[in-house]
């Protein structure tokens, strides 16, 4: 099981996930963006109501990944990218193993 964790540890290392939202009309949402602004690649793309925000986090970022991901993802109009490629289960398996290291 220790190197179970071991090795767990060392994938999510080199790998990033990015969050791609819009503007949300959330009483949360301003902290949430100001959560995403601090990500080493922040993006904001478009103006007005066609914005969208794109925030890259890796593993040493999980805790500020899932506040951000808890808010925006009352959106239904999210994507999360890992290492920049649109792949399934992004809901359900990869945000749930990105907490594994939010809590480690």
């Amino acid at each position: 099981m220790l190197q179970f964790c071991i090795t767990i540890v060392a994938v999510a290392e080199v790998f990033s996930i990015t969050l791609v939202f819009p503007d949300l009309d959330d009483p949360d949402f301003p902290k949430a963006l100001e959560l995403a602004r601090q990500s080493p690649d922040f993006r904001e793309i478009g103006a007005g109501p066609a914005a969208r925000y794109r925030a890259r986090f890796h593993a040493a970022d999980a805790a500020r990944l899932l506040d951000v991901f808890t808010v925006v993802s009352r959106s239904n109009d999210i994507d999360i990218l890992v290492d920049d490629q649109d792949v399934p289960y992004g809901r359900g398996l990869w945000i749930p193993l990105v907490s594994l290291f939010a809590t480690a």
